[in-house]
Order: C-alpha cells, then sequence, then structure tokens
C-alpha cells in the first residue's frame, strides 16, 4: 500500500477487542475508546478568541488592546434569525479576576462586549461635537450626522441638502457620460485593430500559399 490514507490505517493501533466484541459495527474507534475530541475546543468547548475592539477591564481599568488573543470558552446563546450568537468567556491578564464576556452581533455585524470589559470609544456624535456632519458627495444625499458609530439618514428639505444632492447628481452625470464615451472610442478603436490585423494576416496567408506552389 503506497497512499497516505493506507499508511494511516496500517499504523493505527485496534485493540483485539475491538473487533472480537463487534464493537467496530456500530461504533468507531474513537467512540468505542470513549475519546471527548482531538482538540480543546471539542473537549472543553475552549477556543482562541482575538479582542476585535480596544478595552478597559472593569475592574482593574487596565487596557487590553485590539487583537489580544485569549484563551476563550464558546457558547452558543441565542439566535438571530437562523444565525447563531455565540458567547465567549475569559479573564482578565493583568487582575484574572475580573470576567469578561463578549458576544457576536450578527444584526450590527460587529462585537459586543457584555460585561467585565469596557469597550474603548473612539466614534462621536456630530451633533454633540458641535460639528456640521460627514459630507456625502457619492450618493448626493448632502452633510448627514454621524451617530454611535453610523451615518444617519439625511433630513429633507434644506437648502443646502438640496444644493449638494444637485450638485453631486451633476458630478454623477457628468462622470458616467465621460465613461461611456471612453467605452465607445475604446470599442471603436478594437475594431480598428482587428480589420488591420485581419486585413495582414491575408496578404501573409496569400504570400504563404504562393510560396508553397512554387
Amino acid at each position: 500500500m503506497s497512499s497516505l490514507a493506507a499508511t494511516q490505517a496500517d499504523g493505527m493501533y485496534i485493540p483485539p477487542s475491538y473487533l472480537e466484541s463487534g464493537a467496530y459495527k456500530k461504533k468507531s474507534l474513537n467512540q468505542y475508546a470513549g475519546s471527548k475530541g482531538h482538540n480543546q475546543y471539542l473537549q472543553r468547548s475552549v477556543c482562541r478568541f482575538e479582542l476585535p475592539f480596544d478595552g478597559f477591564c472593569t475592574k482593574c481599568d487596565a487596557i487590553v488592546g485590539k487583537g489580544t488573543r485569549f484563551n476563550a470558552h464558546k457558547a452558543h446563546v441565542d439566535d438571530y434569525f437562523t444565525t447563531k450568537i455565540y458567547e465567549f468567556t475569559t479573564r482578565c491578564r493583568a487582575c484574572g479576576d475580573c470576567e469578561f464576556k463578549m458576544r457576536t452581533n450578527p444584526k450590527e455585524r460587529t462585537f459586543d462586549y457584555v460585561s467585565g470589559i469596557r469597550k474603548k470609544v473612539e466614534e462621536f456624535d456630530t451633533a454633540e461635537a458641535g460639528t456640521g456632519g460627514v459630507i456625502d458627495t457619492e450618493i448626493g444625499n448632502g452633510i448627514l450626522e454621524y451617530k454611535n458609530g453610523r451615518v444617519l439618514d439625511a433630513p429633507d428639505g434644506t437648502a443646502l441638502n438640496l444644493l449638494e444632492k444637485s450638485a453631486a447628481g451633476h458630478r454623477k452625470a457628468q462622470t458616467e457620460h465621460e465613461h461611456m464615451t471612453s467605452l465607445i472610442e475604446l470599442n471603436a478603436k478594437m475594431g480598428e485593430d482587428a480589420d488591420a490585423n485581419a486585413s495582414i494576416r491575408a496578404a501573409f496567408r496569400k504570400d504563404r500559399k504562393a510560396k508553397r506552389r512554387r
């Protein structure tokens, strides 16, 4: 036997009782041996978890940086429609007493810090900060309000929004026209190249046939 599967089958120890008792008909070798799994997740539901955001321990105020990896206990706690929501539980490395709990949030496509750890806030509310907002130059919705990490819908009717929307629409129409013009020019150029190539190939073909007749 030269295949890798055959080598693995020959090198695996099979106890005589597994065959003599007839257990091989109903159980696999791992089930017969009482194995709980080949890794720590199958054995104890422990996986490697990497923090998605910077945070602070709520007990010792230690900074836990984004990307820090822990051995966390993974558990299925809820469902969002057909998507499972998992909770990861671990402990603070600094104090060792505070228990961190993080959950997946498929609705918002993010992670939530449930308890033991506080997320470092890196977003700001444009209204509270006293800024004008986020200027949208692509879609043409004008100045948008930014709050809780999201861009809110644009209020309709303001003069600045209407002006920005008309200017953005004009830019978009002009860009589409330029793009269409370039495509037409490229198509015409490719057609001319194809005709030139065909004429050259026809001349070479005619010369080649003339040489064969000699």
